[in-house]
């Protein structure tokens, strides 16, 4: 029995929003092959259809739910703490974004791309793992106010700030993208954490970043350094006696299910990609007389909280208004490269983390 859709969803998905248009794109459907309508008796014409047979219409039963936009819906109000990252005519915005550029050029991050990934991801975040799951995975090393941690993935501070108001203790946040460092300070300092959870800019192939702490994690990371002996010799070094490291990380595990998936994946990255086997990173901590403690697939959770994510997106954009032109550019183009990582993730590609101690 063919699946009925009913003449308001019908009229929806042949007279699509933004909204609409850009969930329909993630799940893969071309909404174009459905004709537009905008006659209501043409409209009435399909619900009689609807009611005497099935209707012709392709793929519609498939589409995803999205909610309707309410015609009288009030624009969010902003937290009045976060800056403001798509002001028009920043000029010092404009200069950081431009100072990391991707392979055809263009900024890696910009402020329209902040906020988007921001939609997808969190207020603070620029990847699928949540603050309060990264608290989390940390909780075993004890963290209290006489310790401090490292985050060499920072981002936009949320992680950071997390475990400071979780934990009540010291962590020094550490971001490659000059863009994402500034709006991640700025933000810090609104909330009053400067000292507590700052966030800098620092270059992770020329990394050497004086002082020891109880943890060093960072998320993501290593597999776009090239240079990874030096990085993890300079981690080694800032991990106290007794301290920890978590790295959360993309290895190579096997032969890619797609050669056609894995090399489109590698050209939608921003920047170069330099992944290590699986068995390869555990052995190199393991050379640096660093106690492995726990090498743990996460890839089938990680995929779920990507999917998690951009299936909560139509609920957020629904309640916001709608975004600048320029963020929903970047929202897509940010869509489109975590779609490329899905392709491959599993196949090829693993997520993974790892747990070390130091020795006293």
């Amino acid at each position: 029995m063919t699946p009925q859709i009913s003449p308001q969803d019908l009229e929806r998905w042949r007279n699509p929003d933004w909204r609409v248009r850009l969930a329909a794109w993630w799940e893969g459907y071309d909404l174009s092959r459905l004709p537009r309508v905008s006659d209501r008796s043409a409209l009435r014409n399909s619900a009689t259809r609807h009611r005497t047979g099935p209707v012709d219409t392709v793929g519609t039963a498939a589409l995803p739910s999205v909610p309707a936009v309410p015609s009288s819906s009030a624009p969010v109000s902003p937290d009045p703490a976060s800056p403001d990252p798509t002001a028009a005519g920043n000029p010092e915005l404009d200069r950081l974004a431009l100072m990391q550029l991707d392979r055809h050029g263009e900024p890696v991050w910009s402020p329209a791309r902040s906020e988007g990934a921001q939609l997808l991801w969190g207020q603070d975040m620029t990847g699928p793992e949540e603050a309060a799951w990264m608290v989390d995975s940390v909780r075993s090393f004890g963290l209290n106010p006489a310790k401090s941690v490292l985050d060499l993935s920072a981002g936009l501070g949320g992680t950071a700030r997390a475990l400071v108001e979780n934990c009540d203790t010291w962590v020094t946040g550490l971001e490659s993208s000059p863009l994402l460092a500034k709006l991640a300070m700025d933000r810090s300092k609104a909330l009053g954490l400067s000292k507590k959870a700052p966030i800098a800019h620092y270059d992770p192939e020329h990394f050497n970043q004086a002082g020891n702490f109880d943890l060093v994690m960072a998320d993501r990371i290593l597999h776009r350094v090239r240079d990874k002996d030096l990085f993890l010799d300079r981690v080694g070094d800032c991990v106290k006696p007794k301290g920890g490291i978590a790295l959360f990380d993309y290895v190579i595990d096997g032969t890619p299910g797609s050669w056609d998936s894995w090399n489109a994946w590698r050209e939608e990255e921003p920047m170069e990609v330099y992944p290590w086997t699986a068995t390869r990173m555990a052995d190199e901590l393991t050379q640096r007389n660093l106690d492995l403690r726990i090498s743990e697939d996460l890839t089938r959770l990680h995929r779920r909280h990507i999917i998690d994510r951009v299936r909560k997106l139509a609920d957020t954009l629904a309640a916001a208004v709608p975004p600048p032109a320029p963020v929903l550019a970047a929202l897509k183009r940010e869509l489109a490269l975590w779609w490329a990582r899905l392709r491959v993730l599993g196949n090829g590609l693993h997520f993974v983390r790892y747990v070390a101690m130091k020795p006293a």
